[in-house]
């Protein structure tokens, strides 16, 4: 068990960094691409007419599409230090760590999917102020967004698994 708490603490010391610097960094992007550089939009952009006036609205839109994931993936981090706690105190095969494996892949699926989504309607977003109109649905791909989405998949079949593996042995266990 003292390899278990090793672990889980050396894994919590990881990522408190990453839980405060990824949410800071998507959100520094995100408000001077919506809000804080107004120029950012038409400056050097292939998607956005270099005279085009972008609404308020439409900043607003862009900065909610992007911030989905990030408050998403910012659960994610959150679910699974709140799982190392329980680790690191000897609660291993218990529900309630099963049930936080189920949210973090959720979460983590989630968030990689919502990125995903962002990425194929943000020039469409961005550019609905073209003299031409708005660009269509981009079909777009990020390999490291889909694998995320698949270790999403991972925790949560992992956290099903382990929730019907303790089930079963209480039920064993009250027979006996």
């Amino acid at each position: 068990m003292q390899k278990i708490r090793t672990l889980s603490t050396f894994a919590m010391i990881l990522m408190l960094p990453m839980m405060l610097y990824y949410p800071y960094q998507a959100m520094v992007w995100n408000l001077n691409l919506s809000f804080l550089d107004q120029g950012a939009w038409t400056r050097n952009d292939v998607w956005v007419d270099v005279d085009a006036q972008i609404a308020t609205a439409t900043r607003v839109v862009f900065f909610v599409v992007w911030t989905i994931p990030v408050v998403l993936g910012s659960l994610s981090y959150l679910l699974a230090f709140m799982t190392l706690v329980l680790v690191r105190q000897g609660i291993v095969f218990d529900y309630r760590v099963a049930r936080r494996l189920r949210l973090l892949g959720i979460f983590v699926f989630s968030s990689s999917v919502s990125s995903l989504l962002g990425g194929a309607i943000s020039p469409m977003i961005r550019s609905w102020h073209n003299a031409d109109g708005p660009l269509p649905l981009r079909f777009w791909y990020n390999s490291s967004e889909i694998g995320l989405a698949f270790c999403g998949l991972a925790f949560l079949f992992w956290g099903i698994v382990m929730r019907e593996a303790i089930r079963i042995a209480r039920e064993n266990e009250e027979f006996i």
